[in-house]
């Protein structure tokens, strides 16, 4: 197989890539601003099809790695670089890209996890300070009472 094939799967894995840095850009500023679970959870789901999308073009670069007679992943594109200077190129933004996304996604992943905890504790608080649901409470003849009567004592025999 030739270089050019690899460089094609290359840029289309790049720009996949970078629409995918896109999408983490954008759930980053979601994350920032007074959002909708709903927004949240569409950027989720596009961002879950392109990584989807990624792993496949992932796979066919791969293959196409292997039929070069080099080693797969970042190993054998490292290999990759050196056959010519167009695929250096290619390589080195995808490795760039891939590693800012690497990062963004880490702090929206620490991001979520603030949140989460912070509504975790806000719950946890609220119902710590609610007020307990009064009991259903019986006299001695087996009526029904309020709650506060018998907390006062007002029991009729």
């Amino acid at each position: 197989m030739s270089h050019t094939a690899l460089l094609s799967l290359i840029q289309s894995e790049l720009e996949l890539m970078e629409h995918f840095f896109f999408l983490l850009e954008k759930e980053h500023e979601t994350l920032l601003s007074s959002y909708s679970n709903d927004e949240l959870f569409d950027l989720t789901e596009i961002k879950n099809q392109y990584a989807s999308r990624l792993d496949l073009a992932a796979q066919e670069r791969d293959q196409e790695l292997q039929q070069l007679q080099l080693s797969v992943g970042r190993p054998g594109l490292t290999q990759a670089r050196d056959l010519d200077p167009s695929l250096a190129h290619s390589v080195d933004r995808l490795f760039d890209i891939a590693e800012q996304a690497r990062q963004l996604n880490e702090k929206n992943g620490l991001l979520i996890q603030a949140y989460l905890a912070y509504t975790t504790e806000a719950l946890s608080a609220f119902g710590e300070t609610a007020e307990p649901k009064p009991q259903d409470v019986y006299n001695a003849q087996g009526k029904k009472q309020s709650a506060m009567a018998a907390r006062r004592g007002y029991l009729k025999a």
